[in-house]
Formats: C-alpha cells, sequence, structure tokens
C-alpha cells in the first residue's frame, strides 16, 4: 500500500497518535478537548496524501524540499495551524516537534505494510518527506510573521501611550525653565527633566524605526533637494556641542547636492557619528568624511579603539544578534549602555534610499563605517519612494 493509501485508510489511527503527542506538549492539556489538539492535523493529513497523488517534476522535488514549492493563494492548512497553535501559546519549537512526531508515525505505521517494490516505496518517503517539510515551512513562515506582527503592534501601542505624558513632561520643564524667579537649582533640576523627556522619545522613534526595519521593509521616505554639505557640517556641529571634550574632524570634497531624505540621512549620519564617539578612544579624533560624486555620495565615519572582531562585524548591524564573542568560543550579551538600536536604523536608512553601509576595523588603523548612496531615485521616483 502506497503513503497516500496508507494515510487515507489509517486517518484515524495517525490522528490519533498527532493528538496523543500534541496532548503531552500542550500549554494546558487539561482543559483541551481532541478537537483542540488535532487542530488541522486531517486537513493537513489529506492535503498531504493529495500531494503525493500529483506528479511532479524533477524542479518541483527540488523547490519543495527546500520549502519554496508553489502554494494556493487561499491559506493552507498547514498555515491555519501555526496561527491556531500560537493562539494556543505554543512556542516554534514545539510546532516544530509536532510535525517531526507526524513524520515519525506515518513512517512508523507505514513501514509495517508488506509487499510494495522498493523504488515505489523509496519514491513515496521522498514524496512525503518532501510534503511534510513544505508544510513545515509553510506554518513556520506563519508563526514568525504573526510573531513579528504582535511585536510591531504592542510596539506602536507603546509609541502612542508614552509620547502623550513625556509631552507633558517636556511642555512642564519649559514652563519652569521660563520661570526667572526660580533658583538656580530648580533651573538645573528642570533642565535635566526636558534633557530626559527628550531622550526618552528618541527611544520611542527607536522603537518605531526598528520595527518598521525589523520586519525587511524598506522606511518610507520624502526626496528633495538637499545640500549635504551644510547637513553635514551642520550634524558635526551639533555632535561637538553635545561631547564637547571630543575631537570631530570633518573633511568635505565634491559635489554636495542631492535628491535625499534630509531628515532620516541626517539622522542614520548622527547614529554613525554618536557610535564612533561611543566606542572611540578619548584621546584621539572621530573623522568624518563626505566625498560626493557623479552618482554616488559617500560618507565614512573613522575613530581608534577596540577593534570589532570578523565575527562580530557580520553581527553589528542587527540589535537582536549582536553579543560579545569570548576568546575561548564562548558567547555572552555585550553590556550596553542604551537598547544598540543606533547602527540597525542608520543601515535601514540608508538601504532605503537604495544604498548600502559597511564596516572594516582593524587594530591598527582603527574602525571606518562607510554609506554609500545614490546621488537620486533609482526606479522609485524622486519625490517618494
Amino acid at each position: 500500500m502506497r503513503i497516500p493509501e496508507f494515510i487515507r485508510d489509517n486517518l484515524e489511527s495517525i490522528l490519533q497518535e498527532w493528538e496523543n503527542f500534541a496532548r503531552s506538549i500542550y500549554p494546558d492539556a487539561q482543559q483541551a478537548d481532541a478537537l483542540a489538539l488535532r487542530d488541522h492535523a486531517q486537513a493537513m493529513l489529506v492535503a498531504i496524501a493529495i500531494d503525493l497523488d500529483t506528479p511532479q517534476d524533477a524542479r518541483q522535488s527540488i523547490e519543495k524540499s527546500r520549502g519554496l514549492a508553489d502554494t494556493p493563494r487561499r491559506e493552507s492548512a498547514a498555515e491555519t495551524h501555526a496561527a491556531g497553535r500560537l493562539e494556543a501559546g505554543f512556542t516554534i519549537e514545539q510546532l516544530i516537534a509536532e510535525y517531526r512526531a507526524l513524520r515519525s508515525s506515518v513512517l512508523r505505521l507505514w513501514s509495517c505494510q508488506k509487499g510494495m517494490p522498493s523504488q515505489i516505496v523509496l519514491d513515496d518517503v521522498v514524496r512525503f518527506n518532501e510534503a511534510i517539510d513544505q508544510a513545515l515551512t509553510e506554518s513556520v513562515a506563519r508563526f514568525s510573521l504573526i510573531g513579528q506582527q504582535t511585536q510591531n503592534l504592542f510596539l506602536a501601542i507603546l509609541a502612542h501611550d508614552v509620547r502623550t505624558p513625556i509631552g507633558a513632561i517636556g511642555m512642564g520643564s519649559q514652563v519652569l525653565l521660563r520661570d526667572e524667579t526660580l533658583p538656580s537649582r530648580f533651573l538645573k533640576v528642570a533642565t535635566r527633566i526636558q534633557n530626559s523627556s527628550k531622550r526618552i522619545d528618541e527611544i520611542v522613534c527607536d522603537l518605531l524605526d526598528f520595527a518598521t526595519t525589523n520586519t525587511g521593509e524598506n522606511m518610507p521616505i520624502v526626496r528633495a533637494p538637499v545640500d549635504l554639505c551644510a547637513l553635514t557640517e551642520n550634524l558635526v556641529e551639533e555632535a561637538r556641542t553635545f561631547h564637547p571634550d571630543c575631537a570631530i574632524a570633518l573633511t568635505i570634497s565634491g559635489r554636495c547636492d542631492a535628491e535625499l531624505d534630509a531628515a532620516r540621512i541626517g539622522q542614520a549620519l548622527s547614529n554613525l557619528i554618536s557610535n564612533a564617539l561611543q566606542h572611540g578612544l578619548a584621546e584621539t579624533a572621530v573623522t568624518v568624511t563626505l566625498h560626493g560624486a557623479d552618482d554616488e555620495i559617500v560618507w565614512t565615519v573613522h575613530n581608534f579603539g577596540t577593534a570589532i572582531s570578523a565575527a562580530n562585524q557580520k553581527l553589528i548591524f542587527d540589535p537582536a544578534r549582536r553579543y560579545a564573542l569570548r576568546s575561548d568560543g564562548s558567547r555572552s550579551f555585550a553590556h550596553k549602555q542604551n537598547l544598540g538600536l543606533g547602527l540597525h536604523i542608520a543601515r535601514g536608512i540608508v538601504k532605503s534610499h537604495g544604498g548600502r553601509v559597511a564596516v572594516e576595523s582593524h587594530a591598527e588603523s582603527g574602525t571606518t563605517f562607510t554609506a554609500w548612496l545614490p546621488r537620486a531615485a533609482n526606479g522609485c521616483g524622486a519625490v517618494y519612494c
């Protein structure tokens, strides 16, 4: 008996094994009934049986084994199952374990059958594994997508709810600073309150930007003519004001005109400068350069300090994965003074303009972040992309 026929004839026994395994890992197994435990397993098994009976060529076989098979536009049973398991409190590891158990159950029960030619047996096993892998891919993708959407919704609600009281705190501090009758010690406190409220607002903005770029989407940008020389000079002067004890050298050459989102590009460059000031040696200068070529703009930000290892250079723009690699090979999260979103957001802004960012770091020559941007829009319009 071939696998698709075996699945149809033994559907109940397969579903019972699925139910038994689901009950062993279900977050609230005592309250769950058989319908909840089986969820969409029957629909998935029927879909797998139909798939095994459907002829496919070598290309389709390879695509399916990679989880890249063509799927109908309607939601598959595997995708619906993932959404249900996420709502029920399953982890992604438990979701994957269900498919592992399903694969094992079907093959173990089917192996008891006798009398099938070896080539048919081999073909069915290969096709069955491909179908399970495709279903698993669909489930994991949907599970991850819903989790990411939930996180982004949480961040959006957080930003909305936090900004109102922060705005009130900032306005209150401005009122206090305008009161000339207050003693100087109270004015100092009001200044600290105002600076802290601005910092919290910046953190909220960073969280929203992270939520946008973390989904793989480009940030919305509004292009307009901008004088990059003036923009860069203003950013460097601003950094010098906030860091009066640090030396910042600036070199500008080439054309300064471009069509970019000035606010976003300023945010990206400011993040790169702040990163260099934070990690550079106090006794050495941070060097910022701007060069405008005919078709692109190139910024570099250089500092001397502890070199970034080759392993960490691959992770430096990802705050969720960036951590220190010890010499013994073990891994530990680095201690930071902030959320570490600046480099991630800078890369997202540059990418939204059709550019790229890279880092080079050596103990002798220091660390250099370089951003390349096209001077004008590449196929996405001169105003908005």
